[in-house]
């Protein structure tokens, strides 16, 4: 009890220390960000500028046959996109009628899913691993200027895509990436799906606007299912201990919070953060605390909102208009 009583101390004043070195306590005399970066920002999503030239797509999806229906409505929006894009599933070892039958998947748009299927995998939750290999036979290829892998369930909207290129452009200089949040939809409200306790506002590293009106927030708590690169990430990551599963060793959040299966969606926001901030990935907020939904991305099998157990367990109790305190 005394060990752990001093290693929850520990954690504090670690914590103290990340916001003491945030650029946010001197906004005063270096202002971070200007308002107008948000002025109209729903606009400029839509423009074409703020598109990837083209995204490589990889889904991850353990075979289930329960679980086709939930993985056409992510195709269907992928199928959505305005932007080109090239798309691979990686699946596990499965037969030559499972792998008809999700090539039959591929809407009109898509025409075409390369699935990889693994023959030989040393454990199930090694599955989301497997797509660093794509990554680097992607990364060859310059016309590739974004990689996304999500998994299976997981709906991420055109403008969520456009919202990353924007804000990548703005936070870069930073060494800063934006980030999602996965929600759930149960009876009409929105539920925020990996996060145990709320953000608090006044312990929480941030970029403020010069007029305050609008901020970016840096979650403890990152994780969402995804993660998007454009290739000066990819680089980095691909050349980095990120990539390895001992990268979490280093790393007391990653050790205690993030499993095998967790970590590939997880560790390259660890990698080089800049000081000051729990990692790189940024939440925008306006002065109301509202999270806007250009960085919302849907988990559609609901279960931790739904569930009571998963709900004991601190994930899918917290609704997204409340989750920053």
């Amino acid at each position: 009890k005394l060990f752990k009583s001093i290693g929850k101390f520990e954690n504090t004043i670690i914590d103290k220390l990340v916001l003491l070195d945030n650029p946010s306590k001197f906004s005063g005399k270096k202002l971070i960000l200007k308002s107008d970066h948000f002025n109209n920002l729903h606009k400029k999503l839509n423009q074409k500028k703020n598109y990837p030239k083209k995204l490589v797509i990889v889904i991850c999806f353990f075979y289930n046959k329960n679980k086709i229906k939930i993985l056409k409505k992510t195709l269907d929006m992928i199928n959505s996109y305005d932007f080109k894009i090239d798309l691979t599933l990686i699946t596990n070892n499965i037969s030559l009628n499972e792998k008809k039958i999700l090539k039959k998947l591929a809407p009109p748009k898509i025409k075409k899913i390369d699935i990889h299927a693994i023959r030989q995998m040393p454990d199930n939750n090694l599955l989301p691993w497997y797509s660093i290999t794509i990554m680097k036979q992607k990364f060859k290829n310059k016309s590739n200027s974004h990689f996304m892998f999500i998994e299976d369930d997981i709906l991420v909207t055109s403008k969520n895509i456009c919202y990353w290129v924007y804000f990548r452009k703005i936070l870069k200089k930073f060494k800063l990436v934006p980030g999602f949040i996965r929600y759930e939809n149960y009876k009409n409200d929105f539920y925020a799906v990996d996060y145990e306790k709320k953000i608090i506002l006044n312990k929480s590293p941030k970029i403020l606007t010069d007029d305050c009106s609008d901020s970016l927030i840096n979650p403890k708590y990152p994780y969402s299912a995804m993660y998007l690169m454009d290739r000066e990430l990819m680089k980095e990551y691909l050349s980095s201990n990120a990539i390895k599963f001992d990268f979490s060793f280093t790393n007391n959040f990653l050790k205690s919070k993030a499993p095998i299966k967790e970590l590939l969606n997880i560790s390259h926001a660890f990698l080089n953060f800049p000081k000051g901030f729990f990692n790189k990935l940024m939440i925008p907020f306006e002065k109301n605390r509202n999270i806007p939904d250009y960085c919302l991305i849907e988990h559609t099998d609901v279960k931790y909102a739904n569930f009571k157990k998963l709900k004991n367990m601190g994930f899918g109790k917290i609704k997204v208009k409340d989750l920053i305190n």
